[in-house]
């Protein structure tokens, strides 16, 4: 055989992509009749036609919008912000309580043990449920999936735990009850 000629093709390497699904029978999907570029392996003489597999995707997987990563992005900041700004109130709880208390004339707030630890267990539940939204935001982000939902219901959830609490720790004390008590009574 000479140099220059080439060998004859044993497995169909030299044959087009039309003449490959003839020679094996398979039909024309609608998606394949789309023109694709073709790529050239720097290692191989042989030509491949669409993208190559390294740089693909994962199934199911796009890349995420401008919008999507900046409203994630966003919207954990805000909740940063909020988790940093409740730290004083939450760790302050029964003064805050026993200040409400005398502004809305309820009486004196008892029930410090219960809303300090109600205060400090809503606190630790914010940082924990910020840390998981940052990193579940992240992992979705990664894999191209929208992320921006996420931050929103792990801060609606902090919210209700945060609330709860407070909530709790007003309701609980003998006070409130005797001016509920009073107030349902007409005086």
């Amino acid at each position: 055989m000479a140099e220059n000629e080439r060998q004859r093709p044993q497995f169909g390497e030299y044959a087009t992509p039309d003449q490959q699904r003839d020679a094996i029978k398979v039909p024309l999907d609608d998606h394949e009749s789309i023109p694709v570029e073709s790529h050239v392996s720097p290692t191989s003489h042989i030509s491949v036609q669409g993208t190559p597999h390294t740089s693909a995707p994962a199934a199911g997987a796009s890349k995420p919008s401008a919008g999507d990563r900046f409203a994630t992005i966003a919207l954990l900041g805000i909740g940063l912000i909020t988790v940093l700004m409740t730290i004083p109130a939450l760790t302050n709880l029964p003064p805050a309580i026993t200040s409400a208390f005398a502004q809305l004339d309820v009486g004196e707030y008892t029930s410090d043990g219960l809303a300090h630890s109600l205060g400090v267990g809503a606190l630790v539940t914010e940082i924990v449920l910020w840390i998981v939204a940052a990193w579940l935001s992240t992992r979705a982000l990664r894999k191209g999936k929208r992320a921006w939902w996420i931050p929103v219901v792990f801060g609606v959830v902090a919210n209700i735990v945060v609330f709860g609490a407070i909530t709790v720790a007003m309701t609980v004390d003998p006070a409130f009850t005797e001016y509920v008590n009073r107030m349902s009574s007409g005086g």
